[in-house]
Parts: structure tokens; C-alpha cells; sequence
């Protein structure tokens, strides 16, 4: 089957029985989806700070990228056939990674784990269960199909440090929506800027010579995308928390 529609499919089926799972436990607890993000938000501000701090990073990564002199040659191919492979991806990765991946381990694994532990703890330890996803899928790969166990160490602190800027967007907005976007966004940034197109080289929305094999992938999707939207977030989070004390004293 063709690795599109094998993953479209994967995405209908991943996305139906978790909606499936979420209504069961609906009826259960009642107001689960409020707690777990799926309704309402911190605020309208923060929403929209939420959605603009990913992109805003991803335009300063390009552009000071461009000027350090990392990349060269830079094109831009915004071509019908890219837009169209773009969005027909967002639409697969949200069924087939985002929107299950939030949902249980942002949402569900997380709000259990901040029953018992303080949201620093709860943060690490979700971020640990969000690694053993791929590894369960390799491990699984390599028992039944003889595909190579390939877990790196780049890739292990990618996905902690990944895991834990998911968790950040829902905190501070307030909803697991913001999650889903962010992982949206961090996928085709990768697919179709950082690593120039990786399924399909011709259909790279941004075309450039690297000054090394792989410096895009490390500076603009883990440093710019990821580190520093946890940063950044952590600095918002912060601020918050003390303005919130301060207006609590006050009364």
C-alpha cells in the first residue's frame, strides 16, 4: 500500500478509537474533556501568543539561519504540489500522531500523573512515557517485520525535549488544542524545511545548501521549534505565577 494512504488509514483507525475511548470515559467522568483541555482555555490572549510564538520562532530560525551564514542558496518552492502535499500531511499527522498522542499522553497519562505528583514531576515523567511510544512501535518493528532497533541518543533527547514542550503549550494556554497544533507544526517543519523534503525531495517547501548534512534539522527544529519555545514558555509560565501571587497578596 502506498505509505500516504497506509498512514491515512492508520490515522482514521488511531483517531476513531480514541474518540471512542473518550466518550466511554465520559460517561464516567462527566467532565473530562474540561479536564483534560479538550474545552475552554487560559485566555484569548494566550491562545493567540500560543500560535504565534511557534511560527514566529520558525521565521527567526530561517532568517538568522540565513544570515550566520548556515544556509545558502535559499529558494522558496510554493508550488500548488507542495501546498497540496503539506496539507494533505498536517491532516494525516494530525489523525495518525497528534491528536491520539495528546490526547492520552498530554491529556489522560498527564492529568493522573498530576493527581499524585507536582507538575515539574509530572511533566519529566509524561515526557518519559511519550518516549516509550516509538520505542514500544521499533521494538515491536524489529520482533515482528526484522526492521532495524534504531533509538539514538539525539534522538532520546529530541523526544524529552519535545515532550516537554507539548506539555508547556497546554499549561499555558490552556488547551490540548494548543498541543495539537504545536506537534502539527513541529512535524511538517521538519518534514518539509528542515530535512528539505523528506519523503519526497521535490516537494520541499524551502530549498537551501546546508553547511553541514543535518544542521537545519539540529538548528531550526530542535534548537529554535523546540528548546526555545520551552524557554520561552517556561519564561511566560513563570511571569504568571508571580503576577498571580501578587494580585493574591494584594487582596
Amino acid at each position: 500500500m502506498d505509505r500516504q494512504i497506509a498512514m491515512l488509514l492508520q490515522g482514521v483507525i488511531f483517531t476513531g478509537l480514541t474518540l471512542v475511548l473518550l466518550f466511554v470515559l465520559k460517561r464516567i467522568s462527566p467532565n473530562i474533556f474540561t479536564n483534560i483541555g479538550v474545552k475552554g482555555v487560559n485566555s484569548l490572549s494566550k491562545l493567540i501568543v500560543g500560535i504565534a510564538l511557534p511560527f514566529t520562532l520558525l521565521l527567526s530560525g530561517i532568517l538568522t539561519a540565513y544570515l550566520f551564514g548556515g544556509i545558502e542558496n535559499v529558494s522558496l518552492n510554493l508550488t500548488a504540489s507542495v501546498i497540496i502535499s503539506i496539507l494533505i500531511n498536517s491532516v494525516t499527522a494530525f489523525m495518525y500522531e497528534a491528536f491520539p498522542e495528546e490526547i492520552f499522553i498530554r491529556g489522560l497519562i498527564f492529568e493522573e500523573l498530576h493527581k499524585k505528583y507536582r507538575f515539574i514531576t509530572s511533566l519529566v515523567l509524561q515526557s518519559f512515557i511519550f518516549i516509550c511510544v516509538p520505542i514500544t512501535v521499533m521494538s515491536l518493528e524489529s520482533i515482528f517485520f526484522s526492521e532495524p532497533f534504531a533509538l539514538t541518543i539525539d534522538y532520546f533527547i529530541l523526544l524529552f525535549t519535545f515532550g516537554i514542550a507539548l506539555q508547556l503549550y497546554k499549561k499555558y494556554t490552556g488547551t490540548i488544542w494548543m498541543s495539537i497544533i504545536f506537534h502539527i507544526v513541529y512535524l511538517e517543519v521538519a518534514r518539509y524545511i528542515s530535512m528539505g523534503g523528506v519523503y519526497e525531495p521535490d516537494v520541499a517547501i524551502l530549498k537551501f545548501d546546508e553547511m553541514f548534512g543535518g544542521f537545519m534539522t539540529l538548528y531550526l527544529s530542535f534548537l529554535f521549534i523546540v528548546v526555545f519555545s520551552i524557554v520561552a514558555l517556561s519564561v511566560l509560565l513563570i511571569i504568571d505565577k508571580r503576577k498571580n501571587k501578587s494580585e493574591n497578596k494584594e487582596r
